[in-house]
């Protein structure tokens, strides 16, 4: 159940670009068969709290046993449920949406009707009517790109090499770039190809809408905790490097997600007040590294980042930096 647990975890955080946690619940309150059949943890997305349940005997498994189960738990709420599995039959797949149901098997597809969520399976070969939000790794790609670093006519495989995601991932990618007119996608035998339509600038504005904010949340830590090798300056700092903005008096740097997680199971300490020696963390739902930019956060990624400040100061060091980018 640990390896499921962590793949869920890095599935949801991917997808979603939500954070998410998952953390085993004692079943030494609930009857022997449930031991038996389920393993239950706590899963949050972002802001919502879902009781998820381990399938232990996915072949047994029937949906309409499954509810009655848990009915018998008062502190189980059936509404806050989430099914992982490794695998599921199509028929109880669908058995699950028409009950509403949440489910999730990792890399292969989830359905979180608590969040709107429905990502089919790749065999499908439905591709979303609507994207709302751009996914991280989708961000990541098409930002990729606009940098110069990507040719057209490239492969999920290639992507996957290139920026270190899976293939799985990156085909994905090209389902949301094609639906959303960002890109174009062709066939040559099995390969998939990807290819951008029109100039940089284009592109940019015409996917923007589709664009989020990188960063997650932000802390303030100690600079001597950081490893040098897993930030790079971000915010103010960035935006002091691409324009004429003076440096910040504290450091804000930027770190991947998984990186967090690292700091904090090392016992890094969070400071609640602006101190000497300290600086910002902004931590980021994809990593910043695979964008770099002569060692600083990319400046697309930082223009998102400062969507909702109004400091006019800021606004004047945007336009300057985004004047430079090279169209």
């Amino acid at each position: 159940m640990d390896q499921l647990a962590k793949n869920l975890d890095h599935y949801l955080s991917e997808v979603t670009g939500l954070n998410v946690t998952v953390n085993p619940v004692s079943a030494s309150d609930l009857p022997y068969f449930f031991s038996r059949q389920y393993a239950l943890y706590r899963l949050i997305i972002g802001n919502s709290l879902l009781t998820a349940v381990f399938l232990r005997e996915e072949e047994e498994f029937k949906p309409a046993q499954f509810i009655k189960h848990m009915r018998q738990v008062s502190s189980i709420d059936v509404n806050e449920l989430c099914v992982v599995a490794q695998s599921l039959p199509t028929y109880v797949r669908k058995r699950l949406i028409e009950k509403g149901i949440a489910f999730v098997i990792p890399k292969v597809q989830m359905y979180l009707p608590i969040l709107g969520m429905e990502l089919r399976p790749r065999s499908s070969r439905k591709r979303p009517t609507l994207v709302e939000r751009f996914s991280p790794a989708t961000q990541v790609v098409l930002i990729h790109w606009l940098l110069g670093r990507i040719q057209d006519s490239i492969t999920p495989l290639a992507l996957s090499r290139q920026l270190h995601y899976s293939s799985m991932t990156m085909s994905r990618v090209l389902d949301e770039l094609e639906a959303t007119q960002t890109a174009q996608v062709k066939r040559s035998g099995k390969e998939r190809l990807l290819s951008f339509l029109g100039e940089r600038q284009v592109i940019w504005q015409h996917a923007f809408p589709q664009l989020r904010n990188p960063v997650s949340h932000t802390v303030r830590v100690l600079q001597d905790d950081l490893q040098r090798h897993e930030v790079l300056p971000a915010g103010t700092s960035a935006l002091s490097h691409y324009s004429m903005l003076n440096e910040p008096t504290q450091p804000e740097y930027a770190i991947s997600r998984n990186a967090w997680k690292v700091m904090k199971e090392k016992g890094v300490e969070k400071i609640p007040i602006e101190e000497p020696g300290t600086c910002l963390l902004q931590v980021w739902c994809y990593n910043p590294k695979i964008l770099e930019v002569d060692g600083y956060v990319d400046p697309f990624s930082l223009y998102l980042s400062f969507q909702n400040d109004t400091d006019a100061r800021i606004e004047m060091a945007i336009e300057q930096m985004m004047a430079q980018c090279a169209w």
